[in-house]
């Protein structure tokens, strides 16, 4: 790399030197200056100027002409150099405002790279926390179910803490799990408010939409719902896990952020009122029952399984009409928001939009200066790619197999109806 330079550098600077405004001034004055004398002096050594001007009493007109031209060609190479300044400087304006606008879509790639990192970081923190949870809870029900087979003596406690514990293990998983709950949740209200990336969401779903050939409005549906009831829209949210060309308007099932926020985060509420074990208690041990009854079937739940589910509930869970049993919509929401953050691709294509608008403002030069660096930002940005989500994809599937597995068991005090639902019965009674 420096011996290319070392090669580079010397011809820059002597390119620089040749050809700046006042290099151009002195040799194109030497230039005018030279030929102006070598055609003076042609003309005197060979008598070429007619015999009129050759009389020794010349008057002080006709030797003015002389004067003229010297003057002519000095004035010319000052009318060029001026010309050549005026275009440096228009071309310095120029460049200047290419930087301004390539650095401001650069902040804005920077921006976007670093909700998605946030985003992503955050939903695999507090998943991790939720398998630690689920490790602590399957244990505990093992030693609960041991010590009614021994029958321990009234008074002792199976839950008390053992001499050499300082902390109660299951209120160091409450705090760990509601600080993790709560810096997801802080970061996708953050994500959904921010124009830019609203902007790219937006623009990215509209693409989708256009580059359809059928008339099919699937950016509209609410999944978190029609999962429930229609295979062919669990097998639509499976394609946007899995295909980074596949996208979904996710502003519009997390649009009860800016309506109060309905259900967004229950779990966090709960986790700061009720025990974590005692009020999560039916659905922790339905989730471990599920990893211990289908061991060795393709349709098992792993501990990482599990833990996506109770991720879910503690995000967002809606109630069911006439049962007991909730849904675990936060699931869903989950894989609609990483199945539909902004890839590479949209980016430029975004990028690409913003470029069009102020392309006629600037020189074939500059444009092509634009889409190299446009090409360059776009690939610089952070996301989560397609098979990177293989194993969300594939408890979508085992979900889809088996509904049960978005059941929610834990009491649903503290949810709300749809915001939805909310809407249309007002209407009714209005």
């Amino acid at each position: 790399m420096s011996n290319t330079n070392t090669k580079v550098n010397p011809a820059s600077w002597l390119r620089r030197v040749l050809f700046g405004p006042v290099s151009e001034l002195i040799i194109l004055t030497l230039f005018f200056g030279t030929f102006t004398f070598a055609l003076f002096w042609l003309t005197i050594k060979f008598q070429l100027l007619p015999t009129e001007l050759m009389r020794p009493d010349l008057s002080q007109e006709d030797t003015g002409l002389f004067d003229a031209l010297g003057g002519w060609a000095l004035g010319f190479a000052g009318a060029v150099v001026a010309i050549r300044i005026a275009g440096i400087a228009k071309n310095t304006q120029l460049n200047d405002s290419i930087r301004e606008q390539i650095r401001l879509w650069e902040e804005h790639v920077e921006r976007i790279s670093d909700l998605n990192s946030r985003l992503t970081r955050s939903i695999s923190d507090t998943k991790r926390a939720c398998a630690a949870v689920l490790l602590y809870a399957k244990d505990l029900y093992i030693t609960e179910q041991r010590a009614h087979l021994i029958n321990p003596k009234p008074g002792r406690d199976g839950k008390a803490v053992k001499p050499h514990e300082t902390h109660d293990p299951e209120e160091m998983l409450q705090e760990k799990l509601e600080e993790k709950l709560e810096k997801l949740v802080e970061t996708i209200e953050e994500a959904f408010k921010d124009s830019v990336f609203r902007s790219v969401l937006q623009f990215s779903v509209q693409a989708d939409t256009n580059s359809r050939s059928e008339p099919e409005n699937t950016h509209v549906k609410n999944y978190s719902e029609s999962f429930f009831s229609s295979s062919k829209d669990r097998e639509a949210v499976k394609r946007i896990v899995d295909d980074d060309n596949e996208f979904f308007d996710v502003l519009n099932v997390l649009s009860g952020l800016n309506q109060g926020a309905r259900n967004f985060g229950i779990g966090l509420v709960e986790l700061r009122a009720m025990g974590l074990i005692q009020h999560f208690r039916m659905d922790l041990m339905r989730l471990t029952e599920y990893q211990e009854d289908n061991q060795g079937d393709d349709e098992a739940l792993e501990i990482a399984d599990a833990a996506w589910l109770l991720l879910g509930l503690l995000l967002s869970r809606r109630k069911r009409e006439n049962s007991s049993i909730g849904q675990n919509d936060g699931f869903i929401i989950i894989a609609l928001l990483l199945g539909s953050l902004p890839t590479e691709k949209t980016m430029n294509d975004y990028l690409n939009s913003k470029f069009n608008q102020v392309v006629q403002t600037y020189s074939g030069d500059g444009s092509e200066t634009m889409k190299r660096e446009v090409d360059a930002l776009s690939k610089r940005l952070y996301y989560v790619k397609g098979n990177e989500l293989s194993e969300l994809a594939g408890l979508i599937t085992k979900c889809s197999n088996n509904l049960s597995y978005l059941d929610v068991l834990t009491k649903s005090t503290g949810v709300s109806a749809a915001y939805e639902s909310k809407k249309e019965s007002g209407k009714q009674s209005g």
